[in-house]
């Protein structure tokens, strides 16, 4: 296995030469804005990239190709890769079934280096957002070469089960929620602070619903998150409808916090006004075209063998989107709210439930071992057989169709 980050500038000089001499393949592993900004840096220091991988990313992106995987082993043999997403888990677990085990970190070549914003493909990509990707990208790497140190790159926090819009394919199954609540603050804090206290790192807490400006008291989620030292970012995502409340803005000016704003075009009624109110307010945000949806919205059991599952598992986009609710832990949005609506069975080693005891009496220790297994260890959870799967590359369909009542669902005794 190739691993070359490292803090010291000697060693990391002598790693970027070693590459520069080596004349096997070179793929950057990921062709999104991170890729780009990669490709960048190999070419400031006289790496040549012969091209890209990427299951959903269609080339050529910088003038190289774009490989899909199942491409790479007619051509390139001996490849070493770099790594272009914070996923890193997932991209070595991936070139490993694939037969590759020389990889390089992005942070060996990224750690300090500064894009340029005109060679990153993308114009919807503001500098700013570039550098919180890239920043992102690289802290994850970091904290996945030291596995003495509990780290997650995000964690979903659902604050209300409401939503302004009712679209039929949501993936966090708002379409089937018959009376949306709320979620309880007092629980939501303590839940934040059980979580905290076990983890050693936490990149970003991303606070969702439905829709969060529906629950009023967001910003004194958000306030909370603002005090806890070890989370970096927070981000709000939310689709346009509804502007923040005066009592909020000044929670969402602390350099923290984004909004992260989906464009559903027409339904997206507040979009104009929502980001003139952040320009004036110095509210840092990302506005983005609703795109990527898949039919994974489904809340019915497969009944797949065990294998099948874990196929299931193994394959989503979705299993690291780490989600808190109702004290609990998930490994997804769509299991946290399937379990919220009774539709996926309870099963014990599935989630962590933080409140079932009081924090006094939870044992620290235990408590880390049970994370990093749930969170680092796991290969299928029961909830995979009541999803369609989130395989990467999966057929995209039309986003944000509404409807006009709640869709019917089985709910299951446990």
């Amino acid at each position: 296995m190739t691993v070359n980050v490292a803090d010291n500038t000697t060693s990391m000089n002598a790693a970027v030469e070693s590459l520069k001499r080596d004349a096997a393949p070179k793929i950057i592993f990921g062709a999104g804005v991170i890729g780009e900004v990669l490709f960048q840096a190999c070419s400031a220091a006289g790496v040549k990239v012969d091209c890209f991988c990427d299951d959903k990313v269609k080339g050529p992106v910088c003038g190289r190709k774009v490989l899909h995987s199942s491409e790479l082993r007619g051509n390139y043999q001996d490849a070493i890769f770099f790594i272009a997403s914070a996923n890193i888990k997932d991209m070595v677990d991936r070139l490993k079934d694939l037969g590759y085990s020389k990889w390089h970190s992005c942070g060996l070549l990224l750690r300090d280096f500064k894009a340029s914003q005109e060679s990153v493909g993308s114009s919807a990509f503001t500098p700013e957002h570039v550098e919180y990707k890239v920043s992102t990208c690289v802290l994850c790497h970091d904290n996945y070469m030291n596995p003495d140190r509990l780290f997650v790159q995000s964690v979903d926090i659902i604050i209300t089960e409401k939503c302004s819009m009712k679209c039929t394919d949501c993936s966090n199954l708002m379409q089937y929620y018959e009376k949306p609540e709320n979620v309880e603050l007092d629980e939501t804090l303590k839940t934040i602070e059980a979580f905290c206290r076990n983890m050693d790192d936490i990149y970003e807490f991303r606070i969702i619903g439905g829709e969060p400006f529906m629950n009023k008291e967001l910003h004194l989620v958000v306030e909370k998150l603002i005090l806890e030292p070890k989370v970096k970012k927070i981000a709000i995502f939310t689709n346009g409808t509804i502007l923040p409340r005066e009592t909020q803005i000044p929670s969402l000016q602390n350099s923290k916090v984004t909004l992260f704003i989906t464009d559903y075009d027409e339904l997206s009624r507040k979009l104009a006004e929502l980001t003139q109110l952040l320009d004036e307010r110095g509210i840092a945000y990302f506005s983005q075209k609703a795109q990527g949806w898949t039919d994974c919205a489904s809340l019915e059991k497969h009944n797949r063998t065990l294998e099948q599952g874990v196929e299931v598992f193994k394959e989503c986009c979705a299993k690291n989107l780490a989600t808190l609710s109702e004290g609990r832990l998930y490994r997804c949005p769509f299991h946290a709210n399937g379990a919220r609506l009774k539709a996926i069975p309870d099963v014990e080693e599935d989630f962590i439930d933080f409140l079932e005891k009081p924090l006094n009496e939870i044992d620290s220790t235990e408590m880390r071992k049970r994370l990093r297994s749930f969170l680092v260890e796991k290969t299928y959870i029961e909830a995979c057989d009541y999803c369609n799967g989130r395989p990467y590359g999966a057929p995209k369909i039309i986003p944000a169709i509404q409807i006009d009542k709640p869709l019917p669902y089985k709910k299951v005794m446990n």
